[in-house]
């Protein structure tokens, strides 16, 4: 697709600011209640951190790219699909995902009891405890689907409808997990799921992994969708530009015009303004609050609470093209490597923010890419290891001179590859092509801040609720996307994109 680059009027009904998931379901459902929409995208494509890119005829993923509610026709994005006329094939990924280290492998099959069988076969002395254990994540289950179900929730209400829910909705994952188990290495392979919140899981909210882990073991699961994401990014792009909107890239919000405490419009980099009735960002709390908007439009306290805020955890990212050979090594779409999986994700993760290169290069998640995204005989794979935002040296750059730095990052993609041969088997000499990815890369594409991946860090004090309203405290301003409720991840961020369409149109459209 190609995308626009000309804004075509200076008024629109609505802008929205970022073209990631969260902007563009706003936009699609606000355009399809005849609404005009204008999305800027500071990036020269769209899609935010649902991304694709091409080097030397091997295509990669940038960032999400599994999709959970696209083959239940009741799913979020099933509905918006229909919606835009939009049919998209996709691919069930079985096993959801792959948990390995040096000695062992486990299966999370999509299918449940499967799954436990496996866990079971694993850990045969751990047999009741896992049994209990999965009893427990089902109780839990119907609780969340029950708190979903909800508009609005009376805690007397969901205390005795799922008192067990109710006791473990303050508790972090490795609370919970405690109840159950003792042993480090188990606790390591039946949360590892949980590295996508890039916390360790004494910090982690644990019903936001419960979230995470009904949507990879209960249901449809999770999907590949044949051609990558840029089949969903353009489909929305193409409804918003053909039904009076526009998506247009290459453009970069310097301000949120106010007048009276109102959001009114925006102004580009370029000097440029465009006015409208409503404004949505879709942008980091930091950059919403403190560089888009005046300070003196929010209180003290608040501007406090934002730049007190713990911001998820980014990552180091290896983009590989590699021979195919036999396959060995690329059975699993989604491979989680633990590295030392007996000492416990807590010391692990103090290891990684000490910048401990070992510790950084020896665990992270193994991504293999559809056999349509490479050319025939090789497969395109991405190796993301978490990995510190913040270096004492400034990732060694010195002003324009980045030589150090890339020399950096290639110091640490040798040492990826060298500790992930134990599980691509002759990693190194299967290499036709690579190219790499830090934080500072991400932050420059996306504007997360610190490269946060999953935007604010999913602790209990910043998950739910307590994540923040999509509707400001501006006057007509809102806010969708990872950085507010419901939270991060493909599904997540369109449930917000969802949410915050409809409140636009019940507050200031009568729909």
């Amino acid at each position: 697709m190609k995308y626009q680059k000309e804004i075509k009027t200076d008024i629109y009904d609505i802008i929205v600011i970022g073209s990631g998931m969260a902007g563009l379901v706003t936009a699609a459902n606000l355009v399809s209640e005849g609404l005009s929409v204008l999305v800027l995208e500071q990036h020269f494509i769209a899609g935010g951190a649902t991304t694709m890119f091409k080097r030397k005829n091997f295509i990669f993923e940038a960032g999400g790219h599994r999709f959970s509610g696209i083959r239940n026709p009741e799913g979020v994005l099933s509905k918006l699909l229909k919606k835009i006329n939009k049919k998209v094939e996709v691919q069930p990924i079985n096993p959801s995902y792959v948990v390995r280290s040096d000695d062992k492998i486990l299966e999370a099959d999509l299918n449940i009891d499967k799954y436990k069988q496996n866990v079971i076969e694993l850990f045969p002395s751990e047999k009741q405890n896992i049994e209990n254990y999965f009893v427990a994540m089902l109780k839990i289950v119907e609780g969340n689907n029950y708190l979903a179900s909800q508009k609005k929730v009376n805690p007397i209400k969901l205390l005795f409808k799922h008192p067990y829910f109710f006791k473990n909705i303050k508790k972090n994952t490795r609370q919970f997990m405690e109840q159950f188990f003792k042993d480090e290495e188990i606790i390591t392979f039946l949360t590892m799921l949980g590295a996508y919140t890039t916390l360790p899981n004494h910090q982690q909210s644990f019903i936001g992994y419960a979230n995470m882990w009904a949507v990879h073991h209960i249901g449809e699961g999770m999907n590949l969708i044949e051609g990558g994401t840029k089949q969903v990014i353009d489909a929305l792009a193409n409804f918003i530009d053909e039904n009076g909107g526009q998506v247009v890239v290459s453009k970069y919000v310097a301000k949120i015009l106010t007048e009276n405490k109102k959001a009114i419009g925006v102004r580009l980099k370029d000097g440029s303004e465009i006015k409208s009735k409503i404004v949505v960002s879709t942008a980091s709390n930091q950059e919403t609050y403190t560089q888009l908007l005046d300070k003196n439009l929010s209180s003290e306290k608040f501007i406090n609470q934002i730049n007190n805020q713990k911001q998820s955890g980014s990552l180091f990212q290896l983009f590989l093209g590699i021979k195919e050979e036999n396959g060995e090594g690329l059975e699993y779409t989604t491979t989680f490597v633990t590295g030392d999986s007996k000492i416990g994700d807590k010391k692990v993760y103090e290891k990684m923010y000490n910048w401990d290169l070992d510790t950084i290069t020896s665990s992270g998640v193994i991504t293999v890419e559809g056999k349509e995204n490479s050319p025939e005989g090789f497969r395109s794979v991405n190796i993301s290891c978490l990995i510190p935002y913040n270096h004492k040296d400034n990732w060694f750059i010195k002003g324009k001179d980045k030589k150090e730095y890339r020399e950096f990052k290639e110091k640490i993609a040798e040492k990826i590859i060298e500790n992930f041969g134990k599980y691509i088997p002759n990693l190194k000499d299967r290499i036709v092509f690579q190219n790499t990815a830090t934080p500072l890369t991400i932050e420059r594409y996306t504007l997360a801040t610190e490269g946060g991946l999953q935007g604010l860090a999913h602790t209990i004090n910043q998950s739910g609720k307590e994540r923040g309203n999509i509707k400001t405290h501006i006057e007509n301003l809102y806010h969708a996307g990872q950085y507010n409720f419901p939270g991060a991840g493909i599904i997540t961020v369109s449930i917000s994109g969802n949410l915050c369409a409809e409140m636009i149109l019940k507050d200031h459209f009568n729909k």
